[in-house]
């Protein structure tokens, strides 16, 4: 199939991927993104298509997209709660152990005490991103990913360690 085909195979598909996209968000702006989402995913990964059935093809990239989106989401959600309530953040911080709280606060302070190149793959690793959409998502290469994320764990294990006692 080349690529002219393949474009207008997939702008064939435009109104069903639509009422699908807006069959899974129930919001037609979120179903305009999901649907540009997934053409970009669809024509981006071309290569990887088997020329077997491009329907359903585009359909699973979109049901995928879908889901992966709504995981993202929940747990960003989570993690902000965690962020804007430190009394219930990630260290089980109570508000009968002010030390707790002292705690949590030092730990978010030498988490942004990390260099931004550093701190931004961490970040996303910990909302609960994949190393491959991190990758995807700030233009770097996996190895790259892991390694950044590698050393932010090492420097804030290093710069915390007063606080294990």
């Amino acid at each position: 199939m080349t690529t002219i085909e393949f474009k207008t195979h997939i702008l064939s598909l435009d109104q069903q991927l639509k009422n699908y996209a807006f069959m899974l968000t129930s919001n037609q702006d979120d179903a305009l993104d999901l649907c540009q989402d997934t053409l970009l995913k669809a024509i981006t990964y071309r290569a990887k298509f088997t020329h077997s059935n491009l329907k359903a093809w585009i359909f699973t990239i979109m049901k995928n997209t879908f889901i992966n989106a709504y995981r993202r989401k929940v747990k960003q959600r989570e993690w902000l709660l965690n962020e804007t309530n430190s009394n219930r953040g990630i260290l089980n911080v109570s508000n009968d152990n002010p030390m707790s709280t002292q705690n949590y606060n030092d730990i978010v302070q030498e988490f942004n005490k990390l260099e931004s190149f550093i701190r931004e793959p961490f970040k996303m690793y910990l909302e609960g991103y994949k190393y491959r959409e991190i990758a995807d998502d700030l233009n770097l290469p996996i190895g790259t990913i892991k390694s950044r994320i590698f050393q932010g764990r090492r420097i804030l294990m290093e710069s915390l360690k007063e606080f294990a006692n």
